[in-house]
Parts: structure tokens; sequence; C-alpha cells
């Protein structure tokens, strides 16, 4: 009796030598629930056959430890009590060969711990309806992948003929209303700054557009302009804006007739259209 009582405790010494020193292998099937045993103040290290793609999700989370990082393929699970309710958990993993592995912890005792478990797919797995999700899933991913690129090169290929419809319609505007404008500019203004000395080369052109009277000084720095014209029959003197960037005076309407007074210098000018009276 003392014989076989001593041959049980090294048989059973052996196994559990045996399960420290190596990792559990599990192949895993399309559907099945994975199982791994667990002890209090040990844990186990799990191995999956491909990377997460997010954290594990645990279902008791207040009783169980479980760390999981994105991008890597393993998990570490321990109990932290020996509560009832911790005596299970379920961790939902999700890798990037489009599978989800559902894994039922189960807390044991010490000498049934499983230090590491290595997850691998089974042959008859991958050749059956797992291998046809996997392949399944990453095709679709790929057609979305590329409709979402075909997508994005159609809204540039829009977007770039947009800018280009809109950049030639402003050109042609801006090219409209540059021949409008060019009919309206009218040049045949005439003035005769008189006979004194101070009073030559005051003026160095005068036009209009149709709705003012621009008027350049040969000397901009000169003084200041006054222009007097006849509106509503009496003498005034016409609204003007200098405009320093051009260096141009530039008169609120059109008049046949009107008289520049810059400094001590009077002159004269006169539209040889005179059909327009006044401010248009």
């Amino acid at each position: 009796m003392r014989t076989t009582l001593t041959l049980f405790a090294l048989l059973a010494s052996s196994a559990f030598a045996h399960a420290q020193n190596t990792c559990t292998p599990l192949h895993y099937h399309s559907g099945q629930v994975i199982q791994v045993h667990s002890a209090l103040n040990l844990g186990t290290r799990i191995q999956l056959p491909a990377n997460l793609i997010t954290t594990p999700l645990v279902s008791n989370s207040d009783l169980w430890d479980v760390e999981g990082i994105q991008g890597t393929n393993q998990i570490v699970v321990k109990p932290n009590s020996q509560e009832a309710n911790g005596a299970q958990t379920m961790i939902y993993a999700y890798t990037d060969n489009g599978l989800a592995f559902d894994i039922n912890m189960v807390r044991v005792n010490a000498n049934k711990n499983e230090a590491c478990a290595i997850v691998s797919l089974s042959n008859s797995g991958a050749q059956g309806s797992q291998l046809n999700d996997l392949q399944s899933f990453m095709a679709n991913q790929h057609t979305q992948s590329n409709q979402s690129q075909a997508q994005v090169m159609s809204l540039q290929r829009q977007l770039l003929q947009e800018r280009q419809d809109n950049k030639k319609k402003n050109e042609e505007n801006i090219m409209e209303a540059l021949r409008k404008y060019r009919y309206h500019i009218y040049t045949r203004y005439k003035y005769d700054e008189g006979v004194e000395f101070v009073g030559n080369n005051t003026v160095s052109d005068v036009y209009d557009d149709g709705r003012f009277t621009y008027i350049r000084l040969a000397n901009p720095e000169r003084g200041i302009l006054s222009v007097e014209t006849m509106i509503g029959g009496k003498n005034a003197i016409a609204p003007s804006k200098y405009d320093d960037a051009y260096g141009m005076y530039r008169i609120t309407g059109i008049y046949p007739k009107f008289t520049l007074r810059i400094d001590d210098v009077k002159i004269t000018v006169t539209r040889s259209d005179n059909r327009s009276h006044g401010a248009s």
C-alpha cells in the first residue's frame, strides 16, 4: 500500500512539473469555445494565431485581470479573488484575420494552473468554413477599400474640374467686363492751361468711363485739385476723390465742361461730345 501511494505521488508530481514546463496546445475549430484554466496568484498567458485588432472584452472584469495590447497576439489572464462569482469569466478576442475567439477562463487550484496556452488553427477548420469566412472577410475588406479609393479619386476629379470651370468662367467674366469697360472709355477732352508758364504741363490726361471722370496730374504732389462745374444750372464743386495708388482724381459724374483749380492755375476742360449734361 505504501508503495502504491508513493508511486501515485511521483506520477502526480511528474504531471504537475510537465504542466509547468510546457504550454498547453489548443487546436481551434470554427465555432468552438476555448477553455483555459488559471489559478489565483499565478495566471495564464494565451497566444492567439493572429494579432488583436482591439483590446479583449471581458465579461467578469471585476474578478479577473485581463490584459491584451492591440496589434499583438498575446493575452495575459489571472483571477484576482476566491469569490464564488469569480469562478469563471468569458474573454472575447477579435483578430486581424477576421476571426473572433471565445475563451472560457476557469479558476482552478495552483496545481491545475495552465501557465500558457497556444491557440492554433486546426487543419480542418482552416480548410473548411473558417477559411471561407476568412477569405470572404478579407475579400470584402479589399472591395470596400477599392470602392473607397475610387470614390475619393472621383470626388477629387470632380473638384478639380469644378475649379477649372470656375476659373475659366471668372476669366471670361473679367474679359467681358474689360470689353464693356473699354467701349465706355471716352478720351476726347480738350483743355487749355493758359498762357502763364506756371500753368504749363499741369494735366497729364483726362477721360471718363460713362460714370466717372478721371484726371491725372503731371505732378501729383503739386497741390489739391478742385473741380468747378454747372450742376442744375448753378455753379458747384463736383465731388472728387484722390487715388494715391494711381495718382489720379476721380470725379463723380461726367460733364460737358468744367474748370480745374490747382494752386494758382485755372484750367478749362471741355468734352468734345457734349451730349452729356451734368452728372450721369
